[in-house]
């Protein structure tokens, strides 16, 4: 997310996508075993503000999962800029592990090229073990370079987050293609922790992350009564909060049956 009237609510709002991310690459023994399929609904405030809305989206397909998010501008940004921003990422299920193989970033409304698409080529031998080739295109510049390990895009790093939050794992740091690079993160899961939201209390797992080259950290709510989806999002820097990203609706699909839960008491949201 990039839609802002200054450059501080663009910073704001891109870095927010990024507090998704954590921990390792799952492995599956089947396809059940992949999070519920869901559509949810966020805002992103500063200051008490909202500023911009997306809804997410996990669907399952033929031989794994995509995601998809699309954002819009709200509030007072909504009155000096009409932005969209719509992403998507396919993953496939291969040897039991979650592989990204596609993602498209698709920004208008804007006077700068910032689209984002590229493709990865994963391939699997008994000298180097699992190698990708990613090709692509970053703003106009041509992305080719080779990996070693599976790799994540501020979408699809949702999934391993919703998948291994029940593991207290060391913290450890994990690799995410942003800006036409790898950033490192390094991820800590602080625990239990009860929040409240529209005057119902979850018990939640606290996740934080913190770019290993700035001083910038996220700490992320996921309720694993709710198939660990995040509820809620802080973003900081400089010892300072700069954004809050809450959790407004979700509707999960199981067998055929949908389920949906609101929280929030506010009819703006659901405008």
């Amino acid at each position: 997310m990039e839609i802002g009237s200054t450059h501080t609510v663009k910073r704001a709002i891109s870095a927010t996508i990024v507090a998704f991310i954590a921990f390792i690459t799952p492995t599956l023994s089947a396809a059940r075993e992949l999070p519920n399929e869901f559509t949810a609904n966020y805002a992103l405030e500063m200051l008490g503000t909202v500023m911009a809305r997306a809804e997410y989206k996990l669907v399952h397909s033929n031989n794994g999962l995509y995601m998809t998010q699309s954002t819009r501008p709200a509030g007072l940004v909504a009155l000096l800029r009409d932005d969209k921003i719509d992403v998507r990422s396919d993953m496939i299920i291969s040897d039991g592990q979650i592989l990204l193989v596609k993602y498209a970033y698709k920004h208008t409304g804007d006077d700068k090229d910032r689209d984002v698409s590229f493709q990865i080529d994963w391939r699997s031998d008994a000298e180097h073990g699992l190698v990708g080739k990613v090709v692509g295109i970053h703003q106009g510049k041509q992305v080719n370079f080779d990996v070693d390990m599976p790799v994540w895009d501020p979408l699809s790093i949702q999934v391993p987050i919703m998948l291994d939050t029940k593991k207290h794992l060391p913290p450890h740091e994990h690799g995410l293609f942003m800006k036409g690079e790898f950033k490192h993160y390094l991820f800590e899961n602080h625990g239990s922790e009860k929040i409240v939201s529209n005057g119902e209390e979850f018990d939640t797992v606290k996740v934080a992350g913190r770019e290993t080259e700035r001083d910038r950290a996220m700490y992320v709510w996921l309720v694993p009564a709710l198939n660990n989806l995040p509820v809620k999002i802080e973003q900081w820097k400089e010892g300072k909060l700069k954004s809050t990203v809450r959790l407004e609706n979700v509707s999960f699909v199981n067998d055929g049956d949908t389920r949906t839960l609101n929280f929030s008491d506010d009819p703006a949201d659901y405008e």
